[in-house]
Order: C-alpha cells, then sequence, then structure tokens
C-alpha cells in the first residue's frame, strides 16, 4: 500500500505567510486603537455630562450651583464633596465631615474619616478613561473640573490690578467676565503687583468664609447654552504633580485664559507642587510660582487628540478642538461677560 505524503511549505512560503500575516496586523491596529479612543472618548463625555446634570440636579433642590471650594478655601472641600449624592455617592457624602469648616483644627479633605471614606477614593464617573489613574500619596486624582472663569483662580483681572480690558482680549488686560463657580474671589488676598496664595479664612476672619460664593442660575446672563461648566484636566504624573487633584481646591477648577492642551502656557499650581513636561503629547507645561501677569490657575488639557470634552452649564457636551479661537474660548468661559463670540 502506497502511503501519500503532503508536501511541507518552504521556508520562503513561511515569510512570506508571517509577512502578509505582519502587514495585516499593522492595517488593523490603528483602527483598533481608533475605534477603542472613541469608545474612550464617549465615556468620558457620558462623565462630563452625569456632573453637568448632577450640577443642574443640585440647583434645582438647593437653589444654587455647587460651589467651586467651600467657604472656606483650599482644604475643607471643593465641588467634589456636595455633588456627590447627585452622583449616586450618597454613602460617601454621608462619610465626609466638616465641609467649610470655619477652622484652623477641623477635619480636611485628607485626614480621618474624609481620607477614608471619601478622598482616598478613585471614582470611576469623574475619571477619563484615556488617563491613567494616579494618586499623591493615598489621595486619588481625577479628570473633571469646573469653570472657574476667563482669568485666574481669584476671579479678578489678569495681569492682577489692570484696568480697561475686555474679556475676550486677547493682549493686554483681560478683565473678568464672571463665571458660574466660585473660586477666590477675594481681591484683598492679592500681593501688591503680584499674587499670593489665599488664606483659609480661618483663624480671625473665622466668622466670614467668603470662598466658593455659590452662583445662582439667574446670574449667568450669557445664558447656560454659552457658558462652561465641567471639562477635563490631566491627572498629574509622577507622585508630585497636583493637577487633577480635585479634593483640594488649587485642583479642582480650570480657566479659559488660554486654548485648551496649549503647548507653552503653564499651569500654575500656587501651594502645590507640578512636573514641567514641556514635550509629549500633548505636552503639560506647568509652574508653582504666579506673578501678577500669570496668576494661580489650571489649564483645560486632556489625553484625547486634538482637544478636550467639555459641558455647558445647560448640560450639553462637546469636543472642543485645540484649534479653538482664544477669544472664542474665553468667551465662553464667562457667564455675565456679554460677548457676542460664541463656542462653535
Amino acid at each position: 500500500m502506497r502511503i501519500r505524503t503532503r508536501p511541507a511549505f518552504t521556508l520562503i512560503e513561511l515569510l512570506v505567510v508571517i509577512a502578509i500575516i505582519a502587514i495585516l496586523i499593522g492595517l488593523l491596529l490603528p483602527a483598533v486603537q481608533k475605534v477603542r479612543e472613541a469608545a474612550a472618548r464617549a465615556k468620558c463625555q457620558n462623565n462630563i455630562k452625569q456632573i453637568a446634570l448632577a450640577n443642574m440636579s443640585y440647583e434645582s433642590a438647593l437653589g444654587t450651583f455647587v460651589p467651586g471650594v467651600s467657604r472656606t478655601g483650599c482644604c475643607w472641600g471643593t465641588w467634589m464633596v456636595p455633588i456627590l449624592p447627585y452622583m449616586e455617592q450618597q454613602a460617601m457624602f454621608s462619610g465626609y465631615t466638616n465641609f467649610g469648616g470655619l477652622d484652623n483644627t477641623g477635619l480636611r479633605y485628607a485626614a480621618g474619616a474624609n481620607l477614608t471614606n471619601v478622598s482616598s477614593k478613585q471614582l470611576a464617573t469623574f475619571t477619563c478613561p484615556s488617563d491613567q489613574p494616579q494618586v499623591i500619596g493615598t489621595i486619588t486624582l481625577h479628570n473633571y473640573v469646573l469653570n472657574a472663569g476667563n482669568t485666574n483662580f481669584y476671579q479678578v483681572a489678569q495681569p492682577t490690578g489692570c484696568t480697561g480690558g475686555t474679556t475676550t482680549a486677547t493682549s493686554g488686560c483681560v478683565s473678568f467676565g464672571g463665571a458660574p463657580f466660585g473660586w477666590y474671589e477675594d481681591p484683598a488676598t492679592l500681593a501688591a503687583g503680584a499674587d499670593s496664595s489665599p488664606v483659609d479664612y480661618a483663624g480671625g476672619n473665622a466668622a466670614s468664609g467668603k470662598s466658593g460664593r455659590p452662583r445662582r442660575i439667574t446670574d449667568i446672563s450669557d445664558g447656560t447654552s454659552n457658558t462652561l461648566c465641567v471639562s477635563e484636566v490631566i491627572q498629574g504624573q509622577g507622585g508630585g504633580d497636583y493637577r487633577g487633584f480635585s479634593w483640594w481646591g488649587g485642583g479642582a477648577g480650570f480657566t479659559t485664559f488660554q486654548t485648551p492642551n496649549h503647548r507653552s502656557a503653564p499651569d500654575v499650581m500656587t501651594g502645590a507642587g507640578c512636573t514641567n513636561l514641556t514635550t509629549g503629547n500633548p505636552p503639560m507645561p506647568c509652574t508653582t510660582t504666579s506673578t501678577g501677569d500669570l496668576s494661580r490657575m489650571q489649564l483645560a488639557r486632556g489625553r484625547h487628540t486634538g482637544g478636550v470634552n467639555a459641558a455647558m452649564c445647560d448640560g450639553s457636551v462637546r469636543f472642543v478642538r485645540e484649534s479653538v479661537d482664544l477669544a472664542a474660548w474665553r468667551s465662553a468661559g464667562t457667564s455675565q461677560g456679554g460677548e457676542s463670540i460664541a463656542l462653535n
């Protein structure tokens, strides 16, 4: 009986097959990456929409938008705390104590039960899937922050003390045009011609907390559909970069002073630390030194190619490209600017 045998593949044939497979993988991989990024961007947009809608629910229940920071400044809680019940996190909210405490010794965001129950938790709804979750110590960083206006966290003209400017000026004095959320809006904390870290309104000022004044929806004379509510920031890398540290006042907001993902304009992380990354995609320039020309602020930044996700105060969501006109971006950051420029 004769046994038939099949001829084996030659080495050349195997190499050809391997080459074809490699080419197919090379062709498919970008498509897979695009699909993955599209899904991540959609999830990110949904997260931002949930935050904007939660803010609207808070306003319906209490008559104002959430405060950007608590009345005592940096360290007794930010908007991240009062919005929790409206993000299906009632248990976490109940575990937080002394929000807005008017004292130097009371529990802060990074101590005791507040740390154990709240600020050490990584919340998926506050995290963009395109970024890598980070911690500083055991405190979590997140990706979404609220709109503090078109200038700086002191919510005054930029450079500080200047007059005669407009809200959308691309040079010279940029006047503050209002914001839907309150931050450190007390000019008395500003050093002459420069910038000082804001007091927490404790000690001698214990009876008059001034930070984070809540705004009413009627205060947004520009209209909720024309005013930014929430946008992305990048979580700082390396353990000493406080960008995205939204349990703390200096990391809980953004301004529209410069366009999203700006390649050279830095985040000004006064009172904290940051890693000045001038390369990468996108680069993340920063400084901890605040001046009268460039005061405390955090800019919108994201891991998505070409721009950031953002939501308006009416809950609508859009993808804002890095190439957005600066005047349009600044106008979208104001709540009472009265500009005719609209964010497309």
